[in-house]
């Protein structure tokens, strides 16, 4: 199978239902801002695993389209509101909605994304009966809750000098692998997968995100302004309490510490200090992250080897995304 293709297809396709739900005559303002980010591209990570995950199981393509649709509209309100809470101005190399649009418009785009989600993920389930509507919808409604956790979890941990590498998996756990594990876990379930496979499949995804994150902790410190498509080194200057920064600050020396400590969650910070500090992380705290995000792919793709598929392409697929989540740079 060409994977290209087949990626690129679903991707069309996912795009084309968001578009269709954001149209507007009546407040464009709204809408715009609500369509800005969709406009700038990305990797439509979930959307590819849920689709990817019901055509394994020969689930219905229209479907799980829309069903991966709800789950990228999710995921960018809270990318919206994110950039509100840690004042980035970049995402994916644009103006983020509340530079263009200023905070209230911005909120409001954000609300109108989490309430479109909801819409889509309802119209996908359209002909279901009522035990697999309500599982489905539960396990979206308890990613947004879990999601909105982590998300607190990690703006508390900016304030704090004891935050412990369990705290950070668990932090992790909840802003960012539950939705992941959501996308794979509701692609199964609207395809006829039983309970046993729902269980492998929302597993796949948990340890899936999980190395996910690890390794957008690492991005955020070693790549440029224009491939990571926000400004370098912005983790650093909040404050961010990453599986590096946990590390390195358990191992640092004093001097190292002295720097560390000077620049974590100060906005004021030179580049050139904030480069220091880069350097210090990644001594410290590169190949165990690295290592660990290796570990908890192999704990999904594990997940995935004990599935029942009709659809081995589609695997491969999974594969394939397991895959490039360690080994990406952006």
């Amino acid at each position: 199978m060409n994977l290209e293709r087949y990626f690129s297809d679903i991707i069309n396709d996912v795009n084309n239902a968001i578009a269709k739900y954001l149209e507007s005559a009546n407040t464009p303002t709204l809408y715009e801002a609500s369509r800005h980010l969709f406009s700038a591209g990305g990797k439509r990570l979930r959307p590819l695993i849920l689709v990817s995950s019901a055509d394994s199981l020969g689930g219905d393509r229209k479907r799980s389209i829309l069903a991966g649709a709800a789950i990228e509209t999710l995921h960018t309100f809270t990318l919206v509101h994110d950039d509100i809470m840690d004042h980035d101005s970049l995402r994916r190399g644009l103006p983020t909605v509340h530079v263009k649009w200023g905070e209230p418009m911005a909120i409001l785009a954000g609300d109108l994304l989490h309430a479109k989600a909801f819409q889509m993920l309802n119209d996908s389930l359209t002909g279901f009966d009522n035990d697999i509507y309500h599982k489905v919808m539960e396990t979206f409604v308890n990613s947004v809750i879990t999601l909105s956790e982590g998300q607190a979890m990690d703006m508390e941990f900016e304030n704090r000098d004891d935050v412990a590498i369990d705290d950070y998996m668990e932090m992790i756990k909840k802003k960012t692998a539950y939705l992941i594990a959501c996308s794979s876990g509701i692609g199964s379930m609207i395809s006829g997968g039983d309970n046993t496979t729902f269980e492998k499949f929302f597993n796949f995804g948990l340890y899936l995100g999980i190395s996910f994150q690890i390794v957008d902790d690492i991005i955020g410190i070693t790549s440029d302004e224009s491939e990571l498509g926000k400004p370098v080194f912005s983790d650093i200057r909040e404050g961010k309490r990453t599986l590096l920064v946990i590390k390195t600050l358990n191992e640092a020396s004093s001097e190292e510490l002295l720097l560390l400590r000077s620049v974590l969650g100060n906005r004021n910070s030179s580049h050139e200090d904030l480069k220091k500090a880069a350097e210090i992380i990644k001594t410290h705290s590169f190949e165990y992250a690295y290592n660990l995000a290796e570990k908890y792919k192999v704990m999904a793709l594990s997940n995935l080897s004990e599935i029942n598929f009709k659809n081995k392409d589609a695997i491969d697929a999974l594969i394939y995304i397991s895959d490039f989540t360690v080994k990406r740079r952006k």
